[in-house]
């Protein structure tokens, strides 16, 4: 499996890091209110070794807002959070004291709108950064368990390599009322994958 050189990791680092801070200011300007992101871990791993990091911290229900991206590489492109944490966030976006029935009536809308603000300005900003060109599907949003979180990927034709690349973040979403730790994964074959590094490792080099 590729593996990330350290000016590689940096690289991405920063990258995601632009990516969620054009996020946080499209945030901002349609809630009002400051929603600071962070992205303090990135790595690239595997399907097995993701599930596990992840497991290790969440056994919880998530909220997955999941977008394909296709163009120079295929991903699929997952934003997720624990289910109880949907509410804040869904409030956030829809501004106002809704019931709670009315307010899961929105709650897809609102979470496809967050998911695809955050997962857009990610992958714009890789894109744009590394001269890449993709194209996103609408978000699908679905409550999943922690288990299954990253039993397919692009371009699988539905069967379950764990050994496939996921490239990692963890987001951390500050809210008025409370702090939700978010997850953020791209999930590859082995051939988009080194398509991606082959492209970020030209960027570094500067060729």
């Amino acid at each position: 499996m590729i593996e990330l050189h350290e000016l590689e990791q940096d690289a991405l680092t920063e990258i995601f890091n632009i990516g969620v801070g054009i996020a946080a200011d499209a945030l901002y300007q349609m809630v009002g209110e400051q929603v600071p992101l962070s992205v303090p871990v990135v790595e690239l791993t595997s399907q097995r070794g993701a599930k596990r990091h992840y497991l290790d911290r969440e056994k919880r229900l998530l909220c997955a807002i999941r977008q394909t991206y296709t163009g120079e590489f295929t991903t699929d492109a997952v934003l997720m959070f624990p289910q109880e944490s949907s509410d804040a966030l869904v409030r956030m976006m829809v501004g106002g004291d809704f019931p709670s029935e009315q307010l899961a009536e929105m709650a897809t809308d609102a979470l496809s709108e967050l998911g695809n603000i955050v997962l857009n300005a990610v992958i714009s900003t890789l894109a744009s950064t590394l001269n890449l060109s993709l194209e996103g599907s609408l978000p699908d949003v679905s409550v999943i368990s922690s288990e299954s979180i990253f039993t397919q990927r692009a371009g699988s034709g539905g069967v379950i390599d764990e050994n496939a690349p996921v490239l990692a973040l963890m987001i951390d979403f500050e809210l008025s009322t409370q702090r939700a730790s978010g997850y953020l994964a791209f999930l590859m074959d082995t051939p988009s994958s080194e398509r991606l590094i082959g492209q970020l490792t030209r960027y570094v080099n500067g060729s």
